[in-house]
């Protein structure tokens, strides 16, 4: 590969986004902390990890505060089903106000009709109504408020794995391009020093180093020197969604603890750990079933309404006009003055209209049927998910073990090129060489990293389990 072709190359890997991501040596250092961060004066810089910035993000995200009040209506919800048990219909009413003056009894009255006369009365009207059989209407109301309870719950655990996958995405993403970063500025660096060994070499008159040399060295550093720059950019915004999503100002000064990007520590467990569980840990299913068995539950509630109801009903009614005669004969009708009960009846009441219960009916299967299909999806679906998930983190965990053996022989043939270069016996064309081929390879490796991390927690939140063991991949050297 010559010079020209060399050049091409890491302008192409640069203005593809895959920038050569090297790694951070200890002898070309990087500087420590990321981008700087426009806070308030005084305030330290506070250094979170990954964990650090779930558990924020966690207490600040707005969905997940939509989440908690569903499950609190759903719960109250319950409550309101399970108070309906006993007395579902309770009630007192009174009233006070004037009534005509009247004087007598219906066989001496004493008084004619006056409206210019009245007086104060009071009355108190209780009355109750307690279910005695619903032909399970009551039970299945209770059972279809319970599993909608289960159903918001597993909805909160979903929109709780959503955003525990952001933070991550955000998060790898952050130290991806901090690596990248770390990258431009060692080889940045390395182009520098090796401009300047070119121009002595070729003002001491050293043939082996042209003035086109020279121009390609200033070409690959200018190339270099201006996506530097955009990288700080780019590292700066990932940082402040980081920030906002974790429930903090965009501004506030908050960096991430870790320096570089490396593979997360795991154990991979066989694909049936992960399929043997889905069922009782993705909260993707527990909601889809808790639907299910919700919906099951309100379809015996609407038929129970073909049958009667039988009940038992009691009232009291009592009413006192203190300037009015109370009338004695029970055939007498006084509005004013009053008792009635207290007293109870058992009674009967049956719904007839038949052909309007059974459209309720129809249309409360056809839900059912529509969840049961989803549920069936989702049956054989999430398997599949978790398998392609479980498949991704194998593909990039072998690309991460052949991409770690590929990064240290580039580095060799790098750190070759450069020393050989420094002591005169090398050219121009061999650094070029030797970095676009360890650029290709480490900016692959980062990459890689980013995409194996990921793929690990998209398993996560398929699976609804967590993989945290002893480390499997190699952490790359520093």
């Amino acid at each position: 590969m010559g010079c020209a072709a060399a050049v091409a190359l890491l302008a192409t890997l640069l203005a593809a986004g895959r920038a050569p991501a090297l790694e951070v040596s200890e002898s070309l250092p990087v500087p420590a902390s990321g981008p700087a961060v426009a806070g308030a004066p005084g305030r330290r810089m506070e250094k979170l990890g990954l964990d650090d910035f779930v558990k924020r993000a966690l207490e600040a995200a707005p969905e997940l505060a939509v989440a908690r009040w569903d499950v609190a209506t759903r719960q109250a919800k319950l409550d309101e089903a399970k108070a309906s048990r006993f007395l579902p219909q309770f009630e007192a009413l009174n009233l006070v106000g004037l009534a005509p003056r009247y004087q007598g009894t219906v066989l001496d009255p004493k008084s004619t009709v006056d409206t210019s006369k009245y007086g104060p009365f009071t009355s108190i009207d209780v009355s109750l109504v307690q279910p005695l059989f619903t032909w399970g209407k009551i039970t299945a109301g209770i059972a279809a408020a319970t599993f909608a309870v289960e159903q918001e719950v597993a909805a909160s655990e979903g929109v709780t794995a959503d955003v525990v996958l952001q933070v991550k995405t955000l998060y790898y993403n952050v130290l991806l391009s901090r690596s990248v970063q770390g990258v431009l500025v060692e080889a940045r660096g390395a182009f520098e020093d090796a401009l300047k060994t070119a121009t002595k070499r070729r003002e001491s008159g050293d043939s082996a180093i042209s003035e086109l040399d020279i121009l390609y060295l200033r070409v690959a550093l200018s190339e270099i020197a201006k996506e530097v720059p955009k990288l700080d950019s780019g590292a700066t915004s990932a940082l402040e969604a980081l920030r906002m999503l974790s429930g903090a100002d965009r501004k506030d000064p908050i960096d991430v603890k870790e320096r570089f990007l490396e593979p997360v520590k795991n154990k991979l467990e066989p694909l049936e750990h992960y399929t043997g569980e889905i069922y009782d840990k993705s909260p993707a299913w527990k909601q889809i079933d808790a639907g299910v068995a919700a919906k099951a539950e309100e379809v015996k509630t609407v038929e129970a309404d073909f049958f009667p109801v039988f009940f038992l009903t009691g009232s009291f009614q009592y009413s006192y006009a203190p300037r009015n005669d109370r009338q004695l004969n029970p055939f007498a009708w006084d509005q004013f003055n009053y008792q009635r009960g207290p007293g109870g009846v058992f009674g009967i009441r049956w719904p007839l209209n038949f052909h309007i219960t059974a459209a309720k009916v129809e249309a409360t299967r056809a839900e059912l049927g529509k969840l049961e299909a989803q549920r069936r999806q989702a049956h054989d679906g999430l398997p599949l998910e978790v398998e392609q998930a479980y498949a991704k983190v194998l593909e990039t965990r072998e690309s991460l073990d052949k991409l770690e053996d590929g990064r240290k022989a580039g580095r060799a043939i790098l750190t070759l090129s450069v020393t050989n270069f420094d002591i005169g016996i090398g050219d121009a064309k061999e650094i070029l060489q030797g970095l676009s081929s360890y650029a290709q390879v480490a900016g692959h490796y980062f990459e890689t990293v980013r995409d194996y991390n990921l793929a690990v927690a998209a398993l996560v939140r398929a699976s609804g389990t967590d993989v945290q063991a002893p480390a499997q991949v190699p952490a790359p050297a520093h």
